[in-house]
């Protein structure tokens, strides 16, 4: 985000630099510049190249010291509307679009100070998402670029029907993506199965069939879209994965007798190239009564907990692109928290590469 006007240089000075270039996060030791000019990064170069930007005088020098520098992170899933408080469903169902618009503010700028320069918004209440969004790309707040599907396509009372979209039938989800695109998002975000924080749903429910999944990506491609799908259930997986959806989220393989893993979904999965996302965040890191997001979830969410972990590394040794999202905005899972994650997919998922 580069402030109107602004059009000075900046040199900034790394004595430890994470550059992740070559799919590896290595560090370099090496006195490094990096030159900023407008709000962008112009060059990055060994620190004596920079001798005469160093000596004009015309370049303010940044000298990072001991800190390490890396690129912007990414937050693949968040809910910027979600107040992350220990109840959030009271604030969704009880406040007013003004209120949503100032939380997600907050919530923004609470990412970007922790290093997130990116978020990927995984279903919001209402669509002032939108103007937030192009606020900050247009340079009138400061924030991470935001990547927002606005709000979501679900059933009749389903998974996050307080953001607002509810469609049943093939045709009211066609029209649902229509008006979604006319409205301006970057991609369309389905809750194909049932979900855990949305009293009266559940996270075995396949809330569309397999048609009316392929009319929505069918009418989301057409329009240069991506879709996204929030599921848990095994069937869900499967409807999903054959109905062409770009990423999964959560991916839980889940039946009613526990995880499921399918070697062969995981295999189409990655021939099709559909990334996961399995959204972890703090809801993987606290104890069974303060991650589960219902009262009622509390006895079964340290063992969903367990599988979630060994499915998402079942499905990265079997070659499938694994994205990182905290969830942020849900119960008790902060926006300056990224770290949490990437710390989950280490030494959970056991991820060792570059995501």
């Amino acid at each position: 985000m580069t402030e109107e006007g602004e059009n000075t240089m900046k040199l900034i000075i790394a004595r430890h630099l994470i550059p992740c270039t070559g799919g590896r996060a290595q560090v370099a030791e090496t006195e490094t510049g990096i030159l900023i000019e407008s709000g962008l990064i112009r060059r990055v170069d060994r620190l004596e190249a920079f001798e005469e930007e160093r000596r004009g005088g015309k370049v303010e020098i940044i000298d990072a010291g001991d800190s390490y520098v890396l690129p912007g992170l990414i937050d693949a899933h968040l809910h910027l509307s979600f107040s992350s408080s220990a109840q959030p469903l009271d604030q969704l169902y009880g406040d007013d679009e003004a209120t949503v618009l100032l939380r997600m503010v907050r919530a923004a700028q609470m990412e970007l100070r922790s290093g997130v320069t990116t978020v990927r918004d995984s279903g919001s209440k209402g669509m002032s998402i939108l103007q937030l969004r192009d606020f900050i790309r247009r340079g009138e707040l400061e924030g991470p670029d935001i990547l927002a599907a606005g709000m979501p396509l679900t059933i009749t009372g389903g998974h996050c029907n307080f953001c607002g979209l509810e469609c049943d039938s093939r045709e009211e989800a066609v029209k649902a993506v229509r008006l979604l695109c006319k409205q301006g998002v970057d991609y369309i975000k389905v809750m194909v199965s049932g979900g855990n924080m949305t009293p009266g749903s559940d996270s075995l429910i396949d809330q569309y069939d397999q048609d009316t999944l392929k009319a929505i990506v069918c009418e989301a491609h057409e329009r240069g879209k991506k879709v996204s799908g929030h599921v848990h259930s095994v069937i869900g997986v499967e409807n999903a994965v054959e109905a062409g959806f770009d990423t999964l989220e959560h991916c839980s393989f889940k039946t009613p007798e526990g995880a499921d893993y399918r070697e062969e979904l995981a295999a189409k999965m990655r021939e099709k190239h559909i990334a996961v996302n399995p959204a972890m965040g703090k809801a993987y890191v606290l104890p069974p009564e303060e991650a589960a997001p219902l009262p009622d979830k509390v006895a079964m969410w340290g063992a969903f907990q367990k599988s979630r972990f060994d499915t998402t590394e079942a499905m990265y040794r079997a070659g499938v692109k694994i994205i990182a999202g905290t969830d942020a905005g849900c119960k008790n899972t902060r926006f300056d928290e990224f770290y949490l994650t990437l710390n989950l997919l280490h030494e959970k998922v056991h991820m060792t590469k570059g995501m």
